[in-house]
């Protein structure tokens, strides 16, 4: 991978950053990104790509994961904002069909996600709209939109009177009828975390050194 043709990546617009990643790296972590390394090299002086949809900063958390990992595999959540963050990340992984950082982040999130994780009004609701907004319900439950709806609905009571909430709700005509559904459900259970150890996807790091 490392020996690989270098691309650079230029994402997001306003405050956009270039990021110069290796080829094969990238088409091993991305099948959409795949597609652009191969169109690149078939047109044969092409070696830019622009993900100019995508932000910059959040970018910047997959290319650490692409090289290094280490904040991805550690399991623990040790801010009320890193669950944002990480939601944020899923959703980046969804789009750019990089299904092995999705599942790494997705074990993170739910590494210390459960009936015990104290979240504010606002960080539930900032989960609901990601969940709401760039994860479509499907035949089969995204794992992390039901890891958000299941605490949301076990929170039901306290979010009702908050004005986030209730505009939350008028958005998405669908989301009070889930919420309420499970909430009255008495075998609302969490939603199993993933139990899979993360691949193993470099040696040590000091053996690219001399």
């Amino acid at each position: 991978f490392l020996t690989s043709p270098v691309f650079s990546v230029v994402a997001g617009e306003e405050n956009a950053k270039t990021f110069l990643l290796h080829s094969e790296l990238l088409a091993h972590e991305s099948d959409r990104l795949a597609m652009d390394v191969k169109n690149g090299f078939h047109e044969g002086s092409s070696t830019s790509i622009l993900l100019h949809e995508e932000d910059s900063e959040l970018f910047g958390y997959f290319v650490e994961y692409l090289y290094r990992g280490e904040w991805i595999a550690e399991e623990q959540v040790r801010r009320e904002s890193d669950y944002i963050v990480l939601a944020r990340l899923y959703t980046l992984g969804e789009r750019l069909q990089a299904h092995k950082f999705q599942f790494a982040t997705l074990r993170k999130f739910t590494s210390s996600f459960g009936s015990q994780t104290s979240l504010s009004d606002q960080s539930v609701c900032e989960l609901l709209d990601i969940a709401c907004t760039e994860l479509p319900e499907r035949i089969h439950e995204d794992p992390l939109r039901a890891q958000i709806f299941w605490y949301a609905a076990s929170q039901l009571t306290r979010l009702q009177s908050y004005d986030f909430f209730l505009q939350l709700l008028d958005m998405h005509k669908d989301l009070g009828k889930y919420l309420c559904t499970r909430a009255g459900n008495s075998s609302n259970a969490k939603p199993t975390r993933p139990s899979e150890p993360l691949p193993v996807r470099f040696g040590p790091e000091n053996i690219y050194h001399a």
